[in-house]
C-alpha cells in the first residue's frame, strides 16, 4: 500500500511537467498571482475544489459542468481575488481559489500514466481508499503551484507592495482570457493539442 501511495504520487509529480497539466496549472498560477501575499489560502482553496470535482466527476458522481459555467466561474474568481469584500481576506481568497478550482477541474482531461488509468477504472466503485489515492495524485501534481505559493508568501510585503498591482491585473488578465476562450469554444481545441502533445 505505501508502494502505492508512493508511486501515485510520483506519477503526479511527473505528470505536473506534461502539456496536459497546464488546464490545472494555469489558473493555479493565475490564482496564486491574483491572490498576491494571500496566495496560500487561495491556493489551498483551488487545490482542495480540484481534488474534489475531479473526484466527482471522475467517479461519475457528477456530469459535466456547463461551458457558460465554467467561463463564468473563471469570471467570477478573478473578481473575488481582485476585489475581496471582506476583512478576512484570507477567507475570500480561499473562496476565490476555490471558485478557480471548480472550473479548472471541470475542464481537466489529465494525462494518463500506468498508475492515474488504473486508479481512474476503480474509482467509479471506489471507497475512501480512492480518494485518498486521488489526493496524493494531485498532490504530486500541483507541487509546482505550492512552490510559487511558497515564494510569494516568504516575500515581505513591503519587497512586494510595488508590484502587487501588477501581480493583480496580470492574473485577474489571465482569468478573464481563461472565460473568454471557454465561453467561445476555443478551450475545448486548445486542451484536445495538449492532450496530444503529452501523449
Amino acid at each position: 500500500m505505501l508502494t502505492d501511495a508512493f508511486n501515485i504520487l510520483a506519477e503526479g509529480f511527473e505528470t505536473a511537467f506534461f502539456p496536459c497539466s497546464l488546464v490545472l496549472l494555469i489558473p493555479g498560477l493565475a490564482t496564486a498571482i491574483t491572490a498576491r501575499q494571500e496566495s496560500s489560502a487561495a491556493l489551498v482553496g483551488y487545490t482542495a475544489a480540484v481534488l474534489v470535482v475531479g473526484w466527482l466527476r471522475f467517479s461519475a458522481r457528477i456530469g459535466d459542468t456547463p461551458i457558460v459555467v465554467v467561463a463564468m466561474g473563471f469570471a467570477a474568481a478573478a473578481l473575488i481575488l481582485i476585489v475581496p469584500i471582506f476583512r478576512r481576506i484570507n477567507l475570500v481568497s480561499a473562496g476565490g481559489g476555490g471558485i478557480a478550482g471548480i472550473a479548472a477541474a471541470s475542464l481537466w482531461e489529465p494525462c494518463v500514466g500506468s498508475e492515474f488509468g488504473a486508479l481512474l477504472v476503480d474509482l467509479p466503485g471506489g471507497g475512501p481508499g480512492s480518494f485518498v489515492m486521488m489526493s496524493l495524485y494531485l498532490i504530486g501534481l500541483v507541487a509546482p503551484l505550492g512552490v510559487v505559493g511558497a515564494i510569494l508568501h516568504a516575500i515581505p510585503n513591503p519587497t512586494l507592495l510595488p508590484v502587487r498591482p501588477f501581480m493583480m491585473f496580470g492574473g485577474g488578465a489571465a482569468f478573464f482570457v481563461l472565460a473568454i476562450a471557454t465561453a467561445v469554444g476555443l478551450i475545448d481545441t486548445v486542451i484536445g493539442q495538449l492532450v496530444q502533445w503529452s501523449i
